[in-house]
């Protein structure tokens, strides 16, 4: 099973920051970030679309040069918020790289600045945006299992990132999803539920915190 780090370990370090990526990379066997872009153009790594939680500006991401966005600070932390390319510098090669992609219109430039790291792929909510990747690719989704593989199976997806809930549901889901070839990693589960997802087969656990039950 593999550890996924979600938001780099937001439990162990300020969530999508350098730190908390170079802090989880030892312990995970990948870490997830989020990716948009900022009002710039460049691609930035921040979950929520407004950064008034992260960083307490009244603004959109989208509406924020880079010039202005490296310069806040993230969660009262000394951290800022870094761009793609910062992350994929800092981060080990024997560490994987999920990348969400949290809007359309992103993938060729995301798969440039990704293309010297050897373990990388791309999950999202949105279909259009996963369409337009060619990298390995993960329909992520918090309801209705069957039409969200269906969609996994028409965009050729490689996996399928479901609420761990969906699992815990129905254990039987996870052979159902290997006999379509999908890995299935699912996402954010407590810990005290983490051996009952092994025990139905999951492919990884995307976590806050790498310390989970074995």
């Amino acid at each position: 099973m593999r550890l996924i780090g979600h938001r780099g370990c937001a439990a162990r370090g300020p969530e999508n920051t350098l730190a908390a990526i170079e802090r989880a990379a030892p312990h995970v066997d990948a870490v997830e970030i989020d990716v948009r872009r900022c009002g710039s153009g460049e691609l930035v790594v921040v979950h929520d679309a407004a950064l008034d939680r992260l960083v307490g500006v009244d603004r959109r991401v989208s509406a924020t040069p880079w010039s202005e966005l490296r310069d806040l600070r993230v969660l009262d932390s000394d951290q800022r918020i870094p761009s793609l390319a910062d992350v994929v510098e800092v981060l080990p090669p024997t560490t994987g790289l999920n990348v969400e992609l949290k809007e359309g219109g992103l993938a060729s430039d995301v798969d440039r600045a990704v293309s010297d790291h050897p373990d990388v792929w791309v999950s999202s909510f949105d279909p259009e945006a996963l369409a337009e990747t060619s990298l390995p690719r993960a329909l992520l989704f918090a309801d209705d299992w069957d039409g969200s593989v269906a969609t996994a199976e028409a965009l050729d997806c490689d996996a399928v990132h479901p609420h761990y809930d969906l699992v815990l549901d129905t254990p039987e889901r996870v052979a159902a999803a290997h006999d379509t070839t999908f890995e299935v990693n699912v996402w954010t589960p407590p810990v005290a539920v983490v051996p009952t997802l092994r025990a139905a087969g999951v492919d990884g656990v995307i976590v806050d915190d790498w310390a989970v039950p074995w």
